[in-house]
Formats: C-alpha cells, structure tokens, sequence
C-alpha cells in the first residue's frame, strides 16, 4: 500500500466488537484482514480494515433509531482541500494541487444485500456520509468510506487563468476540441492523446461546472477516472469537473 497524505478519523468510543463483514456482498468489500479498529457510535458499530491501496471504513447501522449521519474528521496535508464530484466520490489534493487520495463513491446495503441511497458532503474538513434509513429498512444497514490512493487516474486543477479561458471557450462556443486544448495540456502523453476524445464525450457535463467555479471567481478540477483494462491502466470510464479554491 502506498503512503497516503491524508486520512480519517472514526467517531465514537473503542470497542473490541468489530463489524460484520459476511454481510457485505463480495464484490463491495476491499478490506483485508482483522479490523484496525473499531468504535460505538451512538449503538452504530464501525470498524476500519486495510485495503490493497488504503482504509476501508465499514459503518453498521442497527436498527432506524440509529443516526442516518456519520462525520468523519479528516487530516488533510497542509495547504490541501476536499473536492466533490457528481458521481459521489471525493478526491483530496496537497497545498500544490496534486491529488493524493480519496474516497470512492459511497455504497450502503441492507441486511438483503439491496442498495440505499447513501451520499458524501464535505464540510471544511470534515467527510459526511448520509444514509437514508427509515422504519421500512432490512437492518442491519452496511455502508462504507473508503480511502484509496490513485484510484480516480488522473486529477488537474485549471488555474483561475484557465477556467477563465475554459468559461470563455463554452461561451463563444468554441467547442469540445478547443476545452480540450486548456483541459488537456497538464495531462501526461499517454493521457492526453485519449483526453480529448474524452472531452469531446463529456462537453456538455463540464459546461456547468466550469461556468458556477468561474462566476464564483473558483477554480474548477477535472477528475479523469480510468478504467483499469491493463497494465498501465488504460480506457477512460468517465469524466468529472467541480469547484475548488483556486491555488493561483
């Protein structure tokens, strides 16, 4: 596992309980071995395991008295911030920008294996996860943050300079291949042969994003996920864009 920069502190009190994993369907569950730790929240168990490239936090809901709200602390490297993405998933960068870490997109499943809504917010530094429970629910509930590194494939923030130019491409309607030409360029090789391709897919879900981070007088990020069909990863999956504080 890589070292990251970043990471997550459990709410509640330690306890030797540990959650349940053979009530998590496989295919959600990158934990391995025994649990790091564990803790009590308000009767909600939730237990931290190792993953290949991170910490996977499982949170077992008991029953509908139980919160439908866990808040996670995070230490963040100096200078860094939390951004989220329409897809749900959170990517943390340093003070310089770059990406170290971040949680997948949230899952929360009943004691039948059906998917809940389940949803991240960040407030400053804290990571919410919301989970919607209510008295009709199969508990118990199993929902999960988890940390990885890497996992998004490639993360540039524009600078203010460059989401003004990227505004300014979508209001003249420049079109996807001239975004692609500020969208692309901090992007290595490899990547950016594929980026614009991608772009050009994805012009229409950037144009919103790109227009609230430049009317806020923000900066947007454009998170490149990849889908990993070998070695390198290669293949894009999707493409998404959202606000952050500009660094210059």
């Amino acid at each position: 596992m890589e070292d990251i920069d970043v990471s997550i502190q459990m709410p509640g009190e330690i306890t030797e309980s540990v959650v349940d994993v053979s009530q998590v369907p496989e295919v959600l569950l990158s934990a391995t071995g025994p649990a790091l730790l564990s803790t009590n929240h308000d009767s909600t168990l939730i237990s931290s395991y190792a993953t290949d490239d991170g910490v996977q936090t499982l949170i077992q809901i008991p029953d509908a008295s139980a919160p439908s709200e866990y808040r996670f602390p995070l230490n963040l490297p100096v200078g860094g911030q939390a951004a989220l993405f329409d897809d749900g998933s959170v990517v943390i960068s340093d003070g310089a920008g770059v990406a170290t870490g971040g949680f997948r997109a949230p899952w929360a499943v009943d004691a039948n294996g059906d998917s809940i809504p389940t949803s991240f917010r960040i407030e400053g530094t804290t990571l919410i996860q919301t989970v919607a429970i209510d008295a009709d629910t199969v508990f118990p509930v199993t929902a999960d943050p988890d940390l990885g590194t890497e996992w998004w494939g490639y993360y540039v923030q524009l600078t203010r300079a460059e989401t003004k130019k990227a505004a300014s491409v979508i209001a003249n309607n420049q079109g996807a291949g001239v975004l692609a030409g500020v969208a692309c360029g901090a992007l290595p090789g490899p990547a950016a042969l594929g980026c614009g391709a991608a772009i050009a897919l994805a012009y229409f879900a950037l144009i919103d994003p790109i227009n609230r981070a430049n009317t806020a007088g923000k900066c947007v990020v454009i998170n490149y996920p990849w889908l990993a069909l070998s070695n390198p990863p290669i293949g894009w999956t999707s493409i998404n864009a959202t606000t952050v504080n500009c660094r210059r």
